[in-house]
């Protein structure tokens, strides 16, 4: 297995990435404000962007490239050099989320195109561990654009804990 995953640097070099991202204008952290709603016993957190337009530029440009492509844009061939972070085995790279709601907001994403609606395996599961190991974080799928996905090429999400400024680090 070809990687260039180094154990116990990831997050150094996501916050280094991050960093430099920011500088060249690649990262755009989108700001939110966020409470925390109880529902039959459970606690959520809920975010809301907090300049909507932000997003809304950002599906334009989307479709923009679609209509100039004439296919299906997809911002993971070629994925931006820019957010890359590493190899996390043979069929996965980790990168930075464009535009992030919250810091260091990962992707684990397919090299080869897959649907996001394809079910999860073994090696997304693997791509997945390299991050867990690393550092604590909350971990999802979105399997398909009715569970939210706005990509089509398969890929998770990984964000560090706690996802709250305030509360606990994961709301139970």
């Amino acid at each position: 297995m070809s990687t260039n995953f180094v154990p116990g640097t990831l997050r150094a070099k996501i916050t280094q990435i991050a960093q430099q991202a920011l500088a060249s204008g690649a990262l755009h952290s989108l700001p939110t404000t966020y409470e925390f709603v109880e529902q039959d016993g459970l606690c959520f957190v809920v975010r809301q962007l907090a300049i909507l337009e932000r997003k809304a530029e950002a599906q334009r440009q989307q479709e923009k490239k679609r209509t100039v492509q004439g296919v299906d844009f997809d911002p993971f061939l070629p994925y931006e050099e820019e957010l890359y972070i590493a190899d996390l085995g043979e069929k996965h790279v980790c990168l930075l989320n464009k535009f992030n709601v919250f810091d260091h907001h990962l992707l684990i994403v397919t090299r080869a195109f897959e649907e996001q609606e394809v079910l999860l395996n073994l090696t997304d599961f693997a791509a997945l561990a390299h991050c867990m190991i690393e550092f604590e974080g909350f971990a999802f799928y979105n399997g398909g654009v009715v569970a939210g996905a706005s990509q089509r090429h398969k890929h998770l999400q990984y964000v560090p804990l706690p996802l709250a400024s305030v509360g606990p680090a994961i709301p139970a």
